[in-house]
């Protein structure tokens, strides 16, 4: 487990104020409004961090090296301990402190300079920090700074400078020790806590003190952490259940330094800065005509799967074998499901075909889903047969609602310019996150219609013609004005 967020009883937080009223330095007041120092920056913390090239070692710096940034978050919550964070234009640095209620010292919004002549750069499985070489019966480490050295070190200058957090998407986010972003002030907007979490508070509110991890995903199903401790002075604070941007620092978890999966994590300054106010993902707008994210239904992760049922829709396979849509959740998600693998025959046929929605009342209708294409190659290393099978979105102005949907005479249309998930043909069964259909417009059309989505695929026995990939479908609406 990540123990960034540092975890302190508290004997030692009462000895630690014992320390700091003993050895009460000039630094503990900060200076007025405008830069009086006479010190220069030589460095930019994009170049320090380039120094640090192999995960897990120590590098003691032995030049005149002076990184300047302005502070982003520090321990006045109580969620970070024993660290101050600062950010230039070209990265962000986590600066290691051996003292506690660093805040007052280093307010967030003061420029300060750091002479890293004799400090260490580090990391800690895989997110960067600055602080002093320790050897321990002949094994190395490191440590905040102390509180005899801190003047040493850091100079502080002007206070109230803006502190903007740097608008990112999942994607910016890399994981690479040198990533821009790691330790850097970012905010991330239409993310929510998981349905799992939303009962719960920040973190540990028993007497075990435990730093726990809760998660937040967006509409598009990416996920990121956000790991609190159990000494944040939020820790009883129930969770948002409502959906938003989020400011946070960000950081990374490797298990080894070599490791090839790393975990993505937030570590808040304090609540305000988690504005989920809005309205959670797959929430039905006021002027939907159709709205289904599958969230009313009964689904399993595990066989046996529940077929959709839904009033006013049909589920039905077109070719004797074919296999039915089916209900299933993931990560606290439901979706409709269909697959052609298994069916065992040269051809499959799938239909899942909305209730009829009146276009007559209204103007401007648009239709959006998202889709998720899963299995799209036999092997996922890039190197195995594409099984894509074939997902058709449709429309019908002339079906019932009732009967077969192929039956003769029922006249389904295609719709031009939808954008489905291309699905992944590297490393993972899974892609990342649902593609967004994009707006499809409907205006043109008038009375009742039908929504089809029609999957065709191949599952022949004893060969290699396959065309199994399964396809996920969430969050159909039509919004119309």
């Amino acid at each position: 487990m990540n123990k960034i967020v540092k975890l302190f009883s508290g004997i030692l937080f009462l000895a630690s104020i014992g320390t700091m009223s003993a050895c009460k330095k000039s630094y503990d007041q900060p200076p007025g409004p405008t830069d009086d120092v006479n010190v220069v920056a030589n460095t930019t913390i994009a170049t320090l961090k380039a120094i640090h090239t192999t995960g897990g070692a120590y590098d003691v710096i032995n030049s005149d090296i002076i990184i300047s940034g302005v502070v982003t978050a520090n321990d006045k919550s109580g969620n970070l301990y024993k660290q101050i964070f600062i950010q230039d234009t070209t990265g962000a640095m986590q600066i290691m402190l051996e003292a506690s209620s660093v805040y007052s010292s280093f307010p967030v919004g003061r420029k300060i300079w750091v002479r890293c002549n004799g400090l260490c750069l580090t990391d800690y499985h895989g997110t960067m920090q600055l602080g002093v070489l320790t050897n321990d019966q002949g094994i190395p480490g490191v440590q905040g700074i102390l509180p005899a050295d801190i003047d040493n070190h850091i100079v502080g200058g002007s206070i109230n400078n803006p502190v903007a957090p740097i608008a990112v998407t999942p994607s910016d986010l890399g994981t690479s020790m040198q990533d821009r972003y790691i330790n850097a002030l970012v905010q991330l907007q239409d993310f929510e806590f998981i349905p799992g979490d939303t009962s719960k508070t920040y973190s540990d509110t028993s007497a075990y003190k435990n730093t726990e991890n809760r998660t937040i995903k967006n509409c598009s199903g990416s996920s990121l952490i956000v790991r609190n401790s159990a000494y944040a002075n939020f820790t009883a604070v129930p969770l948002p259940k409502g959906n938003g941007s989020i400011t946070s620092i960000y950081t990374v978890y490797r298990s080894t330094p070599t490791s090839s999966t790393v975990d993505k994590q937030l570590l808040l300054r304090d609540t305000s800065d988690v504005q989920f106010v809005n309205a959670r993902c797959g929430s039905a707008p006021s002027n939907a005509l159709l709205f289904e994210n599958f969230e009313s239904y009964p689904a399993n992760t595990t066989s046996p799967y529940s077929q959709i049922s839904i009033p006013g829709w049909q589920n039905l396979a077109e070719i004797t074998g074919s296999y039915t849509y089916t209900n299933r959740i993931f990560s606290s998600n439901k979706y409709a499901y269909v697959s052609p693998f298994g069916a065992n025959i040269p051809t499959t046929s799938t239909w899942l075909v909305t209730k009829g929605i009146n276009l007559n009342n209204t103007t401007t209708e648009t239709l959006t889903f998202d889709t998720k294409q899963d299995f799209r190659m036999s092997n996922y290393t890039g190197t195995g047969v594409d099984v894509s099978s074939t997902l058709r979105v449709m429309y019908s102005t002339n079906y019932t609602g009732t009967g077969n949907p192929w039956a003769a005479g029922v006249t389904w249309t295609d719709f031009t310019g939808v954008t489905l998930s291309p699905g992944t043909t590297t490393g993972s069964a899974f892609p990342t996150s649902y593609t967004n259909s994009g707006n499809i417009d409907l205006s043109s059309i008038s009375g009742t219609i039908y929504i089809a989505f029609k999957n065709e695929g191949a599952d022949p026995s004893g060969t290699n013609s396959d065309h199994t990939s399964a396809w996920e479908i969430d969050n159909i609406k039509i919004i119309g004005n």
